[in-house]
C-alpha cells in the first residue's frame, strides 16, 4: 500500500505499475494494512507524516531518511534522524535501512554490478525488525550488513552523506554502491548474531563439528570458561579443548533457553545434557546422566565469534557428579 504523497496521480500511477497487489491509502491506511512500513520522505516532513500515520502499536518501521538539509547533515554525533523517528514513535520497533544506496540501484533490480551485490547496512533494537529488514534488503538482491543497535546510525547517516557528495558534487552519477568486503567473504558478512549463536551452539552439541566451527570461529577465537583456570586462545585450540570435553558424554544434546544479540554481541543461555562415560575434567565416568545450563555472551567480529564469556554454577554440575573433587583442566 503507498500513501502520503502531495499528489494522488503519483500514488494511482505507483498502483497501476505494480497491479493487482497493490493498492493505495492515507498513512492512516497503510498502518492498519501492513506489519512493515517504510518511511521515505524528506527530512522536513518526517513530523507531519509520522503525525498522519498515528499509532504504530508493534508494527516494523523501516526508515531510509537522512537528515539532509541545505549544509547537509543536520543531526550527528549525538543523535540521528533515524533516532529521532523512534522517538517520535516509540511504539514502533525503528530499523534504518536502504538509506545509503542511490533508488536507481533498487530500479534496476541491483543487477547493475553483476555478481557483486551491493552492500545495505542496517540497524536496530529489536531482533525482529531487523530480521524483516535483512530479508527485504535480500529480495531486493542486496547485501546485507548488520551494523548494530539504531544508535549506530550516526555512522550510516554521514556514509550516506559522502554517497550523494560522491554522486552530485563530483558527478559520479547514481549509477555507484558501496560493498563491504572481508577474508570472511559475503556469506560471513550477512549473518546476524543470532545466527552465529546458533551455528555455535550446533558446534557445541556435535562431537565431529570441526567443519562448523570453521565458518563460525574466528582464527584468534578466544574462549573465557568456567572449567579451565586460563582462557583458550585460537580456534584450534578451543575446538580440541572442545572435542576433548565432547568425549566425556554419550547421548550428550543442547538446547537454546534464551537468546539475546544486537549485532555486535549475543547472550545465549542453554542447557546441555548427557550421560558422563568418559573421563571429563578429571572425573572418572560415573554414568550419571547431567543436565547443565551455561551462559554464553559471545563479542562479534568480522562475521565471526571472536570471544566467548562464559557463566555456570559449578557447584551445581560437581553436585550432579556426585564429587565434591574438581580438577581443573
Amino acid at each position: 500500500m503507498f500513501s502520503y504523497s502531495r499528489r494522488p496521480e503519483k500514488l494511482e500511477n505507483l498502483v497501476l505499475e505494480i497491479g493487482s497487489h497493490a493498492r493505495s491509502g492515507t498513512p492512516r491506511d497503510a498502518v492498519g494494512f501492513a506489519n512493515v512500513l517504510f518511511l521515505a520522505v524528506p527530512w522536513e516532513e518526517v513530523k507531519d507524516a509520522l503525525s498522519a500515520a498515528g499509532v504504530m502499536n508493534g508494527k516494523t518501521l523501516i526508515s531510509c531518511v537522512n537528515p539532509f538539509g541545505p549544509r547537509g547533515l543536520e543531526v550527528g554525533l549525538k543523535t540521528s534522524a533515524a533516532e529521532e523517528i523512534s522517538r517520535l514513535v516509540p511504539d514502533a520497533a525503528v530499523v534504518e535501512a536502504f538509506n545509503t544506496i542511490f533508488a536507481t540501484i533498487l530500479h534496476s533490480r541491483a543487477h547493475l554490478f553483476g555478481s557483486n551485490m551491493p552492500t545495505v547496512f542496517y540497524c536496530g533494537d529489536d531482533r525482529d525488525a531487523k530480521s524483516h529488514a535483512a530479508e527485504l534488503i535480500r529480495d531486493a538482491g542486496l547485501q546485507p550488513v548488520d551494523a548494530g543497535a539504531l544508535e549506530n546510525a550516526r555512522y550510516i547517516e554521514p556514509l550516506a552523506m559522502l554517497m550523494m557528495e560522491l554522486g552530485l558534487s563530483h558527478r559520479m552519477g547514481s549509477d555507484i554502491a558501496l560493498r563491504l568486503m572481508s577474508p570472511a567473504g559475503a556469506t560471513g558478512l550477512v549473518k546476524g548474531g543470532d545466527v552465529l549463536a546458533r551455528s555455535f551452539v550446533e558446534f557445541f552439541a556435535n562431537a565431529h563439528g570441526s567443519a562448523t566451527g570453521e565458518s563460525v570461529l574466528a582464527e584468534d577465537f578466544v574462549a573465557f570458561l568456567p572449567y579451565s583456570r586460563y582462557p583458550i586462545r585460537g580456534r584450534g585450540k578451543y575446538e580440541d579443548w572442545m572435542k576433548q570435553f565432547r568425549s566425556g558424554f554419550s547421548n550428550f544434546q543442547c538446547d537454546i533457553d534464551e537468546l539475546i544479540d544486537d549485532g555486535m554481541r549475543a547472550a545465549v543461555r542453554w542447557t546441555w545434557s548427557g550421560t558422563h562415560t568418559g573421563n571429563l575434567l578429571g572425573i572418572a565416568p560415573t554414568n550419571r546422566k547431567i543436565e547443565f545450563t551455561e551462559t554464553h555472551l559471545f563479542r562479534i567480529s568480522g562475521g565471526r565469534i571472536a570471544e566467548d564469556h562464559v557463566s555456570a554454577n559449578l557447584l551445581d554440575l560437581l553436585d550432579q557428579f556426585g564429587t565434591t573433587q574438581f580438577a581443573a583442566a
